[in-house]
């Protein structure tokens, strides 16, 4: 297996092997300048040809908390826009932003999970356009396990994006993932009536079969 691989490029450049069993490649990549284009992995196997990657993918990230990513200027505080243009992805590595006044994002945004599930990371923002970028949530694969909150401000006097409006994470030919931790039961139907002033409802698990009393 590991004679028969010939190359694994990540954006076109060469990801030095490793080590290779019958279902992990290792490899160390090369350094990467900046370029606006989007992630490509490509694995090539002498005699097969192009492996299917099946989706997946590597991302060269530049953290919020690296002052390289803001060119060795200040990050950006309150008040301040966040252009996040194609070929760079951003991962948000710190607990607590700034509240900011629009975050475009061509390229990627990056939320990390943290290993401790009462870990909490915050961020505040007017408008979030997703502008054929990613912003990433957490997964299907690799869900969000820890805790974040995520607060849209506006005012009813603030300008509407057109189509999305304000106070809004709005979504134009890119892609938007937020998975959290899974929930067994997703939906259920009431077991007995309500009454109007009612303070408790008795719903059935659909599941299982059971009565819960909320």
């Amino acid at each position: 297996m590991a004679d028969a691989i010939t190359t694994v490029t990540i954006d076109e450049r060469v990801c030095e092997i490793v080590s290779v069993t019958e279902t992990v490649i290792t490899c160390t990549t090369d350094k990467k300048p900046y370029r606006p284009d989007t992630p490509k992995l490509e694995i090539f196997i002498t005699g097969k040809g192009l492996v299917a990657t099946k989706g997946q993918t590597f991302r060269y990230i530049s953290r919020w908390s690296d002052a390289q990513t803001w060119g060795y200027d200040v990050a950006p505080v309150e008040g301040d826009a966040v252009n996040i243009p194609k070929g760079l992805h951003l991962l948000f590595d710190i607990d607590v932003g700034p509240k900011l006044s629009f975050v475009n994002v061509e390229g990627s945004l990056l939320f990390p999970s943290d290993p401790d599930p009462n870990h909490h990371r915050s961020f505040d923002a007017h408008y979030i356009l997703v502008k054929g970028g990613y912003m990433e949530v957490g997964t299907e694969e690799n869900r969000y396990t820890s805790k974040i909150t995520i607060t849209m401000h506006s005012t009813k006097f603030d300008p509407n994006l057109p189509i999305f409006g304000n106070k809004v994470i709005g979504v134009t030919y890119g892609v938007l993932e937020m998975h959290g931790i899974e929930r067994p039961i997703t939906w259920t139907e009431m077991k007995e009536t309500a009454d109007i002033g009612a303070t408790s409802i008795t719903l059935m698990d659909v599941e299982a079969g059971v009565t819960l009393d909320w």
